[in-house]
């Protein structure tokens, strides 16, 4: 099941600057992210985690999470941007049939929430979540009819996100951190070897 949404995370790479607005946790292009977006983000998936079994789980917690949902706010932007670009519509219906996929991969519609609790998704993230995916499943198709194998499709689509990404001109309130380019993340400091800009 990781697959459906691990690889929506691993591809973003993101231009970063200071934020200017400091109500905001970030922006991306026009698009502003407030802190009270991110926080009810955050608020939503620790409510769900007291509803499930997390004994088992490796859960982000604390600024760890935080940062990691606000890549996730990001990232939903950009490759929405992306697919716009393509062409790339993903309609009611097509969701709709890949829940029915997703339900059966799982054992069924009562096992999401303690997947989206493992996948630190909050519910009203699903969506979003499956609309990047099923995105990402076009770009991929795409460029494979095309005659591009693995290798090349992975570095196309990363090369999508970083053009997008700095053609967008990416935001962030320096009170998450700052972009570390080699572990496509946002972390809490300047990572060693300067792989990120600020204002």
């Amino acid at each position: 099941m990781k697959r459906v949404f691990v690889a929506l995370v691993a591809v973003f790479a993101l231009a970063l600057t200071g934020c200017s607005q400091m109500d905001d946790a970030a922006s991306v292009g026009d698009t502003q992210i407030s802190l009270d977006q991110l926080q009810t983000q955050v608020d939503s998936i620790l409510a769900e985690r007291a509803k499930v079994d997390t004994s088992q789980m490796q859960l982000q917690e604390g600024e760890e999470l935080t940062r990691s949902q606000l890549s996730f706010l990001i990232s939903n932007v950009i490759i929405e941007a992306i697919a716009d670009d393509a062409g790339i519509e993903i309609s009611k219906s097509d969701l709709d049939a890949y829940k029915i996929e997703i339900y059966q991969n799982i054992g069924g519609e009562e096992m999401l929430p303690s997947v989206l609790v493992n996948a630190a998704i909050a519910p009203e993230g699903l969506d979003a979540a499956l609309r990047r995916d099923l995105i990402l499943q076009k770009l991929t198709t795409a460029a494979s009819e095309a005659g591009s194998d693995d290798a090349a499709v992975n570095s196309l689509i990363q090369k999508l996100f970083n053009d997008k990404a700095n053609e967008l001109k990416i935001s962030i309130n320096p009170r998450y951190g700052v972009w570390d380019a080699e572990t496509l993340s946002i972390v809490d400091k300047e990572p060693a070897g300067g792989a990120v800009t600020d204002k």
